[in-house]
């Protein structure tokens, strides 16, 4: 069983930890019990192991070994914020594929959505993010931001390289190096002329993911697992 600790840089092998209401729900949802041998994670590099401690109602964990993990290679998705449902499940499979962080975008064509995803809702696509890397025993936890415009975004210089999710582009590169990615997706109806041509002068290159139109969590996960792929072939040549 895996336990998420808070990532606040103080999980010391012989120490007690608490652990928050959320995980202590599912503690006793799973019926876990008093001494039962874990894994922990915090979501900030550190992987380890401990032993669950209940007192009363609340649920700590003793700590017995710990780790840090570097910080993976930069990978980011900014995704038009179309639906929040359909956006919320491609956070959970981006996690799995390595994704970093997640920019939710407002373009022109996304944010008159009616089930759309809001600042409302980010506290609980937040708690999924964290729930599956706890599931995938990701070491370094997703970062979702807020969502912002796109031209926001693209006022912040860009790291690295970058893409963007067009079928008129190239196939993506078939080896990459560790250097940071970002990627952005637009939403079904298409990004507008002046939008297009704004992420183009931005410096990202149109990259086609496939020969057909994508909805944006099909398109925002095809682009990661592209990236990955790459990545792995890079680093072993």
């Amino acid at each position: 069983m895996r336990v998420l600790i808070p990532p606040d840089g103080r999980a010391v092998a012989g120490q007690q930890t608490k652990l928050d209401q959320e995980e202590s729900h599912h503690l006793r949802v799973r019926r876990a019990k008093n001494g039962q041998a874990v894994e922990i994670l915090d979501g900030a590099g550190l992987r380890g192991t401990g032993r669950l401690v209940q007192t009363n109602k609340e649920w700590m964990v003793e700590i017995q070994t710990t780790q840090h993990e570097p910080p993976p290679a930069d990978l980011t998705l900014a995704v038009a914020a179309g639906d929040r449902e359909r956006f919320s499940w491609m956070i959970e499979k981006a996690v799995e594929l390595g994704v970093s962080r997640i920019v939710p975008l407002n373009t022109q064509h996304s944010s008159g959505v009616a089930t759309g995803l809001r600042d409302a809702h980010m506290q609980r696509v937040r708690r999924q993010a964290l729930e599956a890397t706890k599931q995938c025993g990701v070491a370094w936890a997703i970062r979702v931001e807020q969502p912002r415009s796109l031209e926001d975004f693209l006022a912040t210089p860009l790291p690295g390289m970058g893409w963007l999710a067009d079928r008129s582009g190239a196939p993506p590169l078939p080896q990459l190096d560790q250097s940071a990615l970002t990627v952005v997706i637009g939403p079904e109806g298409g990004l507008a002329d002046v939008e297009r041509a704004a992420i183009l002068a931005a410096g990202y290159l149109p990259v086609s993911l496939g020969p057909h139109t994508l909805r944006f969590e099909t398109a925002a996960l095809a682009a990661a697992a592209a990236a990955t792929l790459a990545r792995m072939r890079g680093s072993h040549g």
